[in-house]
């Protein structure tokens, strides 16, 4: 009888698997950066979370010493630890910064006013901006009783509002 010695794979062997590694590449590679990608957006996510909890929390510890509640102007300055942009230029940063006053309360006085474009650059390059307004407490009236309008701020951009990415 013959003795059939096998010592490696036949051409077609090796193309078929060739075929099938395409194939799951194919497949797999787009979902690993649409994983990335959301990976990002959930980071992004989560950092702004913190920056409106601790912009709260300075506005809350403000209104118990003062009895008003007033936003920062900066909004980074509500946080314990500064965000920072690396060598690459990626991170977190303010693009464009400025406070002002308006005019005028019931009482006929100034109120502050700030605005602060946020930015973030992700590892691929792609940069990202939210905007950050903030208005400080000011004297308001209702049918002719007077109040305190406390202070507000908003924060608009990706994911935020509704918004997409």
């Amino acid at each position: 009888m013959n003795k059939l010695t096998s010592k490696g794979f036949t051409l077609v062997e090796l193309i078929i698997v060739m075929v099938l590694l395409g194939i799951l590449a194919a497949v797999a590679v787009p979902r690993m950066s649409q994983s990335i990608t959301a990976g990002e957006e959930a980071a992004e996510q989560k950092f702004l979370a913190t920056l409106v909890s601790a912009l709260e929390i300075k506005a809350n510890d403000e209104f118990v010493t003062n009895s008003r509640k007033e936003y920062m102007q900066n909004p980074f300055d509500a946080l314990d630890k500064q965000p920072f942009r690396d060598n690459n230029g990626e991170g977190w940063w303010i693009e464009s910064y400025s406070t002002w006053t308006d005019c005028c309360d019931n009482r006929g006085r100034d109120y502050p006013r700030s605005s602060a474009d946020i930015r973030h650059r992700r590892n691929d390059g792609s940069e990202y901006s939210w905007f950050y307004e903030s208005t400080g407490a000011r004297y308001r009236s209702n049918n002719g009783k007077e109040f305190i309008q406390q202070g507000e701020f908003s924060l608009n951009g990706p994911g935020f509002n509704g918004q997409n990415y």
